[in-house]
């Protein structure tokens, strides 16, 4: 498997949806936005309430677009290390579809756990298996597929490591992984596709979709479809 950084999810009814899944975790206090890209969930964290935002990436072009996007947020160019913060600095880390691209899954999630404050929470979004389409690049062999493409989360990874270019997670799987790693799970649930990045379904269809979306969240079996995991974790004091 090739790990490469993933594309920016920051459309606007995407950021909304996402945001206002967690936006009761958001209390006055800062929060690191771990993966940034160009800062929109970043902002969106800051309007919805939290004190103070500091945004991190890979890419320093990505940093550099940020900052000149949001010139009231700090942002910062890092690699998934050590980072260069003090121990318990954030109330809260935001990690939205990075978690799949890290090098080292364990290690990031320790440097987090050192940098959240006791009972500080970790909310993650991260790429279900559930899911039927694998939305990052795949290679196999000369061929290559920029778009969604039909059951490779579904394959067994044996054969798709070498294909694809990010992971995908069983639900519990991630949770096994984040509280194994000194959190303590709040909230587990599964984000739904909005259709805004790719238009699967006729226009008509997708806004029919999203302005029912609360609705489709509780769906039973339906929901355990959804593009993506969503964990909320305390770290464990």
């Amino acid at each position: 498997m090739k790990i490469e950084p993933g594309c920016s999810t920051a459309f606007p009814f995407n950021v909304q949806y996402r945001i206002r899944r967690i936006e009761k975790y958001i209390t006055n206090g800062s929060w690191l936005d771990y993966g940034c890209a160009d800062g929109g969930y970043s902002q969106a964290l800051l309007d919805a309430g939290a004190g103070a935002v500091t945004g991190i990436d890979v890419d320093s072009d990505r940093i550099e677009a940020a900052r000149r996007a949001h010139p009231g947020i700090s942002f910062h160019a890092c690699t998934d290390e050590r980072l260069p913060f003090q121990e318990a600095s954030f109330d809260g880390v935001f990690m939205n579809e990075v978690f799949e691209h890290v090098s080292d899954e364990q290690r990031t999630l320790q440097e987090i756990r050192r940098l959240l404050k006791p009972r500080g929470c970790l909310a993650m979004m991260s790429p279900n298996r559930g899911f039927p389409f694998e939305g990052h690049t795949v290679h196999i062999g000369r061929w290559t597929s920029r778009s969604p493409t039909l059951l490779i989360p579904w394959l067994p990874t044996m054969l798709t490591d070498k294909w694809v270019t990010a992971r995908n997670y069983w639900p519990r799987e991630l949770r096994q992984k984040v509280s194994s790693n000194g959190f303590e799970l709040v909230e587990v649930g599964f984000i739904m596709p909005v259709f805004e990045a790719h238009p699967w379904l006729a226009v008509a269809a997708a806004q029919m979709f999203r302005r029912h979306i609360t609705r489709i969240d509780c769906l039973p079996g339906i929901r355990r479809a959804g593009v993506s995991n969503l964990i909320v974790a305390q770290r464990q004091t």
